[in-house]
């Protein structure tokens, strides 16, 4: 503890003065009278509470301050994290590996418990507190639990790290590199068996998410069967529970893995249940892995969209490779030679058109065709455009230019578009995207629009639209003003294999392909969910205007294959409706949702399927070599379920793994103390009592 003053300390000796000065003025001729033998100290005594009271208040205008040091110590952290995925129990009996997890957990936590702060979690796909153990989680991502540790104590004394787990995992990136970033020990507790068991398994089943009617489509499935070497597996394929295919599969080998090719017919319309399942075998570790579901959406043909160019670009490839990987689009390819039109038909879903009209008018005619058509339409402006004959020809985009020039125009993403949605993690990949070679003018958008890019040229970001779209009489338009997506499509393959431009390219096709819903009332859904994510629904209500309302409610009665039916009610969500129906078991599901616009009652059917997760069973044979490298990486060490004693004594024996003190220093003005008012009080009031008592007041 140490003392201070904000003013200078010499100035308490004044203090002191003002204080016997102004003690002794009082006393100095008006004595009070005591009588006995304590008189003379009683005078002192009343002498000094009016020095000691005028003393403290001089001593608070000078502004003394207490300053303390204190310490803390800070008990290393102890983080222990529990496989609770299936794969822990793929050839184990749970009651048996929950309480061996137990008892090892309740061991090493009464070594540890008195020096050390633990925390325990659970973790599967996902990481959360506690130790409940039901291993139910069907996806494992042990990197993730070094990403949520290193993000929840990072600034904290993390001593170790203990990870107890098969080593199994199948989700998310290799956990060594994940690990290479702590700053902790990661010591392993091996759970599983790394022995290989008698077993056979349906690896992989690889096939279209979606085709069309009366075609086929392949499946190729990937069979793998351990300890089986001269016996047959029998492959069956059913579709709603029909069976459609056999096979005999003999199996040679004591590692056996073959792929079997099948061409199956796609169908009727709608959702499709194939069920892939080879009969158990006697002995087998996991008859789990023995099936595999396959969810196909059927439907009866596919968009066509077509692309026409001025003259051969690269921009055009990719944006047909882009598409083409949607199986629902069918593209084609046409270059226009003067004013030759394309062919239009009522099929077309959509028209892309590069650089029309060119230079000499090429294409005017077909653009002015497309707008009486009312056809959807994707524009791309570039240095070969007519400006003057584009203005002419439509009235969306007027772009003003006084010299035939291109700026670089870096795109800017446009937090307020709502046409569509973007992750953030796509949204900043695009806005570091190269630019594109944007037309030079001054550019005025004279519909409504949504703009999701705008033109950054150089250092200033401008208003000009980058990318954007208009809707008008029912028909969306698109426009891109710049060429030079080719440099996009190969940039992003360095960055993420195309996922972003794809994913741009396509959400923006399928905004401008999609048939306009002139409903009143319209549900917004995935058709594809797993297992492991929740349903969710959204709702639209218009007016008569085509104005959003939710004032009605919104009731659905969802159905599954075997028509047992749930019933829900949409909630509020601004404007809208929204329903989280949860989890729901593998399926097809079909639902009916209802409600009242204006005076009419609304409805919408509806289709869509959950996809089983079956990677936990893929691998009944547990990883420890992985849970090895782990330690070893950061001078750790691999124990197993029955050394929890030698873990714990690891642990304390790290001389890196020590408490921390920390020294706090805290500052304290006398001002603020209420016990000196209250002492100042004191000191007055019984200087008063005295002197009433005595009759000198």
């Amino acid at each position: 503890m140490f003392l201070s003053t904000e003013l200078s300390a010499w100035l308490i000796i004044p203090s002191l003065l003002v204080a016997i000065t102004g003690a002794w003025l009082l006393y100095r001729n008006h004595k009070l009278e005591f009588t006995g033998r304590f008189s003379r100290w009683m005078n002192r005594l009343m002498l000094f509470i009016r020095f000691a009271a005028i003393f403290i208040i001089c001593l608070l205008i000078l502004g003394p301050l207490f300053k303390w040091i204190s310490s803390k110590t800070e008990k290393p952290y102890i983080i222990i994290a529990l496989d609770n995925s299936q794969s822990v129990l793929a050839v184990k009996d749970s009651a048996g590996v929950k309480k061996a997890i137990i008892n090892w957990l309740d061991e090493l936590t009464n070594e540890l418990g008195d020096n050390f702060e633990l925390r325990t979690y659970v973790f599967g796909k996902k990481m959360n507190a506690g130790s409940v153990l039901d291993f139910n989680d069907k996806q494992t991502d042990i990197a993730n639990v070094f990403k949520e540790l290193n993000q929840t104590f990072d600034w904290k004394n993390t001593g170790a790290i203990v990870i107890a787990s098969d080593g199994v995992y199948n989700e998310g990136s290799n956990p060594l590199y994940a690990a290479a970033e702590m700053r902790s020990p990661v010591y392993t507790v091996a759970l599983g068996d790394t022995m290989q068991q008698k077993d056979l398994i349906i690896q992989q089943v690889r096939h279209n998410q979606l085709v069309y009617t009366g075609n086929t489509f392949p499946l190729s499935i990937d069979i793998r069967a351990f300890g089986y070497q001269g016996e047959a597996a029998t492959l069956s394929v059913t579709n709603n529970e029909q069976l459609i295919h056999r096979k005999a599969i003999r199996i040679d080998r004591t590692q056996f893995f073959n792929t079997i090719q099948l061409d199956i017919e796609a169908g009727k319309e709608g959702t499709q249940h194939f069920v892939i399942s080879v009969a158990p075998l006697r002995g087998e570790a996991s008859p789990a892995n023995n099936r595999f579901d396959v969810f196909i959406q059927v439907i009866n043909g596919k968009q066509k969209i077509k692309i026409v160019a001025l003259a051969p670009h690269p921009d055009i490839a990719a944006l047909r490779n882009s598409m083409m990987d949607n199986e629902n689009y069918e593209v084609s390819v046409q270059f226009i030679n003067g004013n030759e039109s394309a062919n239009l038909t009522k099929e077309i879903s959509l028209m892309v058109l590069h650089q029309l009209p060119g230079p000499r008018g090429e294409g005017a005619m077909l653009m002015r065709q497309i707008n009486d058509q009312k056809i959807p339409a994707l524009h791309i402006l570039g240095s070969e455009t007519n400006l003057s004959i584009w203005n002419q020809t439509q009235n969306d985009l007027l772009v003003h230019s006084g010299r035939i020039a291109s700026n670089d125009a870096q795109p800017i993403v446009q937090n307020t578009f709502a046409s569509f949605i973007l992750t953030n993690e796509d949204a900043d990949r695009i806005s570091k995207f190269p630019p594109l070679l944007a037309p030079y003018g001054n550019y005025i958008i004279r519909s409504e629009a949504d703009i999701i890019l705008k033109q950054q040229i150089g250092y200033v970001k401008t208003d000009y639209p980058l990318w954007f779209f208009t809707r008008s009489e029912g028909v969306r338009k698109g426009f891109i003003c710049g060429e030079g997506l080719w440099k996009w499509r190969l940039w992003d393959y360095q960055q993420s294999k195309q996922q972003t431009f794809n994913v741009l390219i396509g959400k923006t096709i399928q905004y401008l392909a999609v048939k306009e819903d002139k409903g009143r009332f319209r549900i917004n859904y995935q058709k594809r969910f797993s297992e492991a994510e929740p349903i969710i629904f959204d709702a639209e209500v218009y007016n008569e205007s085509y104005e959003l309302i939710n004032t009605s409610d919104v009731q659905m009665i969802m159905a599954d294959s075997k028509n047992k039916q749930f019933q829900y009610t949409f909630s509020k969500n601004g404007k809208g409706y929204q329903l989280n129906a949860g989890l729901m078991p593998p399926g097809s599901y079909s639902f009916t949702a209802k409600t009242i616009a204006g005076n009419k009652n609304e409805i919408v059917k509806g289709q869509f399927i959950v996809a089983p997760l079956q990677a936990e069973f893929l691998q009944t044979k547990a990883d420890h070599q992985l849970l090895r490298e782990l330690s070893l990486q950061s001078g750790a060490s691999l124990f197993y379920l029955n050394e929890p004693h030698q873990l714990a004594k690891a642990i304390r024996d790290n001389e890196n793994i020590k408490p921390v003190v920390y020294n706090q220093e805290e500052i304290i003005s006398w001002i603020n103390l209420k016990w000196i008012f209250f002492l100042i009080i004191a000191l007055f009031s019984l200087e008063w009592f005295i002197r009433k008592w005595n009759g000198a007041v």
